[in-house]
This record gives C-alpha cells, sequence and structure tokens, in this order.
C-alpha cells in the first residue's frame, strides 16, 4: 500500500547545502524524516565543512535510503545548490537550509497547494527562531493565487509584492517546479553572496504563469549573530552584491522581453539599487556609487531618472517623491549634471522651510 501512494505522488527534491552546522544538522533532517508525504529525496551536500557534520549526515543515510550526501570541496551556497538541482530526480524542488528545519505537514500541504491549485509555485509563512530554538516572531507574507502569465504581471510582482518583501527574497519557503528550472536551466549566481535567492525568484518568475502565496506556517528560520548575511551587512558590501544581481538579471529579462525589457528593468535596477542604502544618506550612497557604480550604473540611473512619473508605479504615494530626489542627487553628483543639482538647490529650501533635513542628508529608513 505504502509503495502504491508513493508511486501516485510526484517526487520532491529536497537540497539542503551544509557547511559546520554539526548543531543543527540532526534537527534540520530529522524534520525531513518526520514529513508526512513520503515520496521525497533529500540532497544534503556537504561544502567542506571542518566540523563534524559530514558524520552526522552519514548517520542519516544509514538510517534512510531517501537521503542522498555528497561531499564537496568549499565552493559556497550557491555553487552548492546548483551542483544539487543537477542531481535532483523529482518533479518538485524545496531548498531547505541545514539549521533550519520544516513541519511534518510541509511537503504535504505545499504539494497540496501546487496541484490543487494548478500554479508553478507554492510559497508559505515562516517562523524566526534564534540560536537556541526560542520564537523571535511568525513573519507573514502576502496570500492568495497571483495571475502572471503577461509580462506586465510578472514585472508588477517583482517591483512591488517581490522587492518591497511581501513575499520574501528567499527560496527557503517556496515549492518549484523542476521541469520550469531544469528547461530554463534556472541556476543561482555564484559570485553573489547577498542576493542570490532573489535573483533566482526573478529568474523563476519570467517563466511562471500564477503562484500560490498560502497562510499556512510550515517553515523555521533560524537566525543566527554569526550568519554570513549579518557579517556582509554594509553600504559597500551590499552595493557590490546588488550590482552583481541586476547585471546577472538583465540578460534573462531581456531574453524573455525583448526590446521591452529596458523600459521594465530601470524600474527593478533603481528599486534594488537604491534599496541597499537602507540606513545611510544619499551622501554615503554615492561615495559608495562613485567608487563602485561604474559605467552599467550610470546608464540605468540614466534611465530611471527619465522616469518620474513612474515612480508612483513601483513606490507607495508617500514615498515617491522621497526616493526619486534620493536618487537624483547620486546621480546628477555622479554625472555633474548642473541641472540636477539646481533642482535640487530649490528642493532643499523647501525641504528647510518644512524643517526637513536637505535630501543628501536624509537618512534611508
Amino acid at each position: 500500500m505504502k509503495a502504491t501512494i508513493m508511486e501516485a505522488q510526484k517526487l520532491v527534491s529536497i537540497i539542503i547545502p551544509a557547511y559546520n552546522v554539526e548543531n543543527y544538522i540532526d534537527e534540520c533532517l530529522e524534520s525531513i524524516m518526520s514529513q508526512t508525504y513520503p515520496n521525497w529525496e533529500a540532497l544534503v551536500i556537504d561544502d567542506g565543512s571542518t566540523d563534524s557534520t559530514w558524520q552526522h549526515i552519514e548517520s542519516f543515510v544509514s538510517k534512510d535510503s531517501r537521503f542522498r550526501a555528497f561531499l564537496r570541496e568549499n565552493s559556497g551556497v550557491s555553487a552548492t545548490r546548483n551542483f544539487a538541482l543537477e542531481q535532483a530526480n523529482g518533479a518538485y524542488i524545496q531548498f531547505l537550509d541545514s539549521d533550519d528545519y520544516i513541519v511534518p505537514e510541509t511537503l504535504q500541504k505545499a504539494v497540496d497547494a501546487m496541484e490543487n491549485t494548478d500554479v508553478d509555485w507554492v510559497s508559505f509563512q515562516h517562523q524566526r527562531i534564534n540560536e537556541a530554538g526560542e520564537l523571535i516572531d511568525n513573519f507573514d507574507f502576502v496570500q492568495g493565487r497571483i495571475d502572471i502569465s503577461s509580462n506586465p504581471k510578472k514585472i508588477d510582482l517583482i517591483t512591488n509584492p517581490l522587492l518591497d518583501y511581501k513575499i520574501g527574497y528567499e527560496v527557503w519557503n517556496k515549492l518549484y517546479k523542476a521541469s520550469i528550472i531544469q528547461k530554463h536551466h534556472i541556476r543561482f549566481l555564484e559570485d553573489c553572496h547577498i542576493g542570490e535567492d532573489l535573483e533566482f525568484n526573478l529568474c523563476y518568475i519570467l517563466f511562471a504563469t500564477v503562484i500560490n502565496c498560502v497562510d499556512s506556517r510550515l517553515y523555521f528560520y533560524r537566525q543566527r549573530i554569526s550568519s554570513a548575511m549579518k557579517q556582509n551587512d554594509t553600504l559597500e558590501k551590499n552595493f557590490e552584491e546588488r550590482l552583481k544581481l541586476v547585471k546577472g538579471f538583465y540578460p534573462v529579462l531581456e531574453e524573455v522581453m525583448g526590446q521591452s525589457a529596458s523600459y521594465h528593468f530601470y524600474k527593478i535596477f533603481y528599486k534594488l539599487m537604491i534599496g541597499c542604502s537602507q540606513g545611510y544618506t544619499a551622501e554615503d550612497a554615492l561615495k559608495v556609487a562613485k567608487e563602485k557604480g561604474g559605467d552599467f550604473y550610470k546608464k540605468w540611473m540614466a534611465e530611471a531618472m527619465q522616469h518620474k512619473s513612474e515612480f508612483k508605479t513601483f513606490y507607495p504615494p508617500e514615498k515617491v517623491k522621497l526616493f526619486y530626489h534620493f536618487g537624483l542627487y547620486i546621480y546628477s553628483c555622479l554625472v555633474d549634471d548642473t541641472w540636477g543639482k539646481l533642482y535640487l538647490k530649490f528642493y532643499n529650501i523647501y525641504r528647510t522651510l518644512r524643517k526637513r533635513p536637505a535630501i543628501e542628508k536624509w537618512q534611508m529608513p
């Protein structure tokens, strides 16, 4: 009977990169063994750990043949996931970080949502926990079935809920169709270390037609003080990584959308590049742009500045003026645009009269 049920269910490939997680890997893999959906394979890849992670992985392989273990030299999470995608046999792909874990119903609910609502991806809610496993908070994303069958609808999804972090940048709270990933060779940018999940999702959206965001809370995300994200959380690093991301994404967008790609891309470019300045001023952002921006950055900043009236389509009304002028300051100083600088002088007079800081001194929240 069990074999018959598994044959009727599509295989889910769970991809788990692991690096120096000896204190967490058992809980992660035990959560997979506890799944109520039986037809899964777990590809656990030790990315050159220097602790006992590999020994923990081997113990699970000996318990359950559905675990497939790989030991590799350290190459980073993106290269490790890409390797696993080449090995995966499943109809669906689920990513799982090795210091996190999932509830027993995760696969069953995700697969049911995928098949019962006829969609191309399913995303779900998660809980954040600390290193000790104690609850920090519940995180809620948008819910519902979203049609993205046309290019304008794809761009609307990207520029609003996705880039506003209302669906989540991460890949671990989503179930994907392997057929879309393999047909269009969607892979992680291996030289991108902050935002590689987001770039993967951006590419996937271009080839999807409908997504479903469910209300089930199925994932426990462990927020570790020593995580790579926290270590790299500086304006300079975020700027560099976001620039890699948008440079990697543009050729894919151009392939899918042709001549209209540039009109759509400036919105994505601007929102991502300006967004990495959160907690900093426009003066801070300008210093980094001068050092690390280059011609690609200048080109797309120039394109964005030509579409002031369109900013209301990808920023809420209360943010349009601030975020446009924030970027205008950076661009005008970067290319020594006399008109832009003069315009900003008058704009700053207006801000002074309203007892607000000059735009270059305003710190982005």
